[in-house]
């Protein structure tokens, strides 16, 4: 009996102190007006809006008893999950006291700026996609044990929405969402460890815009390999006009390439354009080596034979054209199906 008590009694104990604390909850209401910064290496973006925390008077009696709290401030109990930097960011309450509502309760507001990060971006789909952008927003660790009630945050019915700043360049604003979600907590203290936070996630969801994509990155890229792609309709006796060509062609890609992965960050998958580019430097290494064999074979052949060779190149020049407008077909289909 000593030894299960030894074993469990600090659970129980924990278990039995979360059954008696009693539930008081805060009503957020968040009003996001600009959204800028973004930055495409760093999944950082930098947002200014305006929070309204609407609480019982219990709460702010609380805070006042509180030592550990050198101002009864309610923004005091919370936290921005991913706010970056939170040193760099700005609360400026609305109201010099809280307000007191008809209901009895308190509200109070605050002008907020920050840097946020979004971890649920990614790039598979790029140069097409969604970009969601969040703040999340939960209960300081430790908050429940300083108000002695179990903390909870929920969002408000009203006075939620976006400013006519939210936009991002580039990006076309698709819908946005305030909801409650349930989040792990990732401290390691103590009873508080794994604990299961309620956090409240404004989501903001940008349409990646198609048509400036395809000008920017896919329009160069198809110009360059439909010239590849020609090349074979130069008649086989143009054997160095036909070998010139596929070393040009490959240099362009990698430049290409390369200015397109410098606005990307290091990722550990391919996107939609790698795998374009990875098969483009197939075609045209896959042509560089027939024209090597055609222009070979051009050289060795007799006259009497030669018109069997030309017909015979010409069917491999063929072939080859089919495989690669077929594979390119693939990767395009395959990338539209994932989005």
């Amino acid at each position: 009996s000593l030894l299960a008590i030894g074993l469990f009694g600090p659970a129980l104990q924990v278990k039995a102190q979360r059954q008696v604390l009693s539930d008081e909850v805060i009503e957020v209401s968040m009003w996001i007006d600009n959204v800028y910064g973004f930055s495409v290496k760093d999944k950082t973006y930098n947002i200014q809006g305006s929070l309204l925390f609407t609480y019982p008077q219990f709460i702010q009696n609380k805070l006042k008893e509180s030592d550990q709290i050198a101002e009864a401030n309610i923004i005091d109990l919370v936290q921005f999950e991913n706010m970056v930097e939170p040193w760099n960011s700005s609360f400026t309450p609305l109201y010099t006291a809280p307000r007191l509502l008809a209901d009895k309760r308190l509200a109070q507001g605050y002008d907020f700026s920050g840097s946020f990060y979004s971890n649920s971006i990614n790039f598979k789909n790029y140069p097409f996609g969604v970009l969601p952008l969040s703040v999340v927003l939960q209960p300081r660790v430790g908050a429940s044990i300083d108000i002695g009630r179990n903390l909870l945050l929920k969002v408000a019915s009203s006075g939620n929405g976006l400013g006519s700043k939210a936009g991002l360049s580039g990006y076309e604003l698709s819908s946005w969402r305030f909801r409650n979600v349930a989040n792990q907590s990732e401290t390691r203290l103590g009873a508080l460890r794994g604990k299961s936070l309620e956090s409240i996630v404004f989501e903001i969801s940008y349409q990646i815009n198609a048509f400036s994509s395809v000008v920017s990155w896919l329009l160069p890229l198809a110009i360059v390999m439909l010239l590849m792609l020609l090349t074979p309709n130069l008649r086989s006796s143009l054997c160095s006009d036909r070998l010139a060509i596929p070393p040009v062609v490959m240099l362009t890609v990698a430049f290409l390439q390369q200015a397109y992965r410098e606005s990307l960050p290091s990722l550990p998958y391919l996107t939609f354009l790698d795998g374009l580019y990875t098969f483009s430097y197939v075609v045209t290494l896959s042509f560089f080596l027939l024209f090597i064999w055609a222009s070979n074979c051009m050289d060795m052949v007799d006259i009497q034979n030669r018109d069997l060779l030309v017909n015979r190149i010409d069917k491999w020049d063929l072939r080859l054209q089919l495989v690669s407008i077929t594979g390119f077909s693939l990767i395009t289909l395959v990338a539209f199906w994932r989005f």
